[in-house]
């Protein structure tokens, strides 16, 4: 996951205008956040690849032979279903919101913290906060002069374009952004309900707008659950049902695996592994469909996602009829 997390964001070019250690911040909380996720797989996966190896080798049937049934097999896996799960409920209630905070207040800074030191040419650079474009056509390595720079700058009632054959920046003070000097071009300032204008420099500076940072929107996933509870907006309902099935779809479906890890020693220990995990990525893309729909209005609230989990019990039952 650090590894695909980290191939995703050093592929957009503007991600070398992000800080190294934002890029780190971005990468470890969607990491931690994904583990909501990670823990009952691992279960799910562990039960089925450790019971389908006993199935196969007899090691089961000898135990049932002594006068253990399914049942108490379950019994005696309950300490660790029972811990992972208890785990999941902490990572999805607690852990996951601020991995999510963490994420999109990094992600937040990100965007208007960009590095111009880090242009890399013939890549056009958009910062979504704000709206600017940047795109550099070929950079001297030697003295770090960029050649032939655009520049899209959207105001509040007007669009600056500045195009320049060279340009470079200049450190500013501390907590302030690089101060950028244009060489021999034109600014074209675009007015939405007046002239336009456009100048000709031999030198253009920009100098750093002294304008506070904008805070961020809210992010329902970063929410506290103990405010989504109190909430009475669908999509944040959602949310805290999401997180508050979590746990109990991770206890039945590795109750489900120990029942589905029964396999015949032609089968091997790998038995059950495909249909087994194909069966737990149904139930977590269904659930994934669900939410969505009951966002959007598509399905109620009532049961909403809990009906996931009562689908979960009653497939336990059935599973369990075979073994009475």
């Amino acid at each position: 996951m650090v590894s695909y997390s980290a191939l995703a964001l050093l592929a957009d070019a503007a991600s070398n205008l992000i800080p190294a250690n934002l890029l780190v911040v971005l990468i470890v909380s969607k990491t931690i956040a994904a583990f909501e996720l990670f823990l009952p797989l691992a279960l799910y996966v562990t039960l089925l690849m450790g019971l389908g190896k006993l199935y196969s080798e007899q090691e089961i049937s000898a135990l049932h032979a002594s006068g253990m049934s399914v049942f108490g097999l379950v019994k005696i896996l309950m300490p660790l279903i029972v811990s992972i799960t208890l785990l999941t409920a902490i990572v999805a209630i607690f852990v996951r919101p601020w991995a999510y905070d963490l994420r999109y207040n990094a992600k937040h800074q990100a965007q208007q913290t960009y590095d111009f030191d880090h242009f890399e040419e013939g890549y056009f650079y958009e910062n979504k906060d704000t709206g600017q474009v940047y795109f550099v056509s070929s950079i001297d390595n030697e003295s770090d002069i960029k050649n032939d720079i655009f520049v899209y700058q959207p105001k509040q009632n007007s669009v600056q374009v500045v195009y320049a054959d060279k340009g470079y920046h200049l450190e500013g003070e501390k907590d302030q952004a690089p101060v950028m000097v244009f060489l021999d071009g034109t600014a074209h300032q675009l007015q939405q309900n007046s002239e336009d204008t456009l100048v000709s420099f031999n030198q253009f500076t920009v100098l750093p707008e002294a304008k506070e940072i904008v805070p961020q929107s809210f992010k329902r996933k970063a929410a506290s659950t103990y405010y989504l509870a109190s909430s009475d907006d669908r999509s944040e309902l959602v949310e805290f049902q999401w997180r508050t099935t979590s746990a109990f779809k991770a206890f039945f479906l590795a109750v489900i695996a120990v029942l589905l890890a029964k396999t015949s020693p032609r089968q091997g220990r790998y038995g059950k592994l495909i249909i087994g995990v194909m069966f737990f990525f149904v139930v977590h893309a269904g659930s994934l469909v669900m939410k969505t729909w009951m966002e959007q209005g598509a399905l109620s609230v009532v049961p909403g996602m809990w009906s996931v989990v009562i689908g979960l019990i009653m497939f336990t039952a059935v599973l369990g009829k075979r073994y009475l």
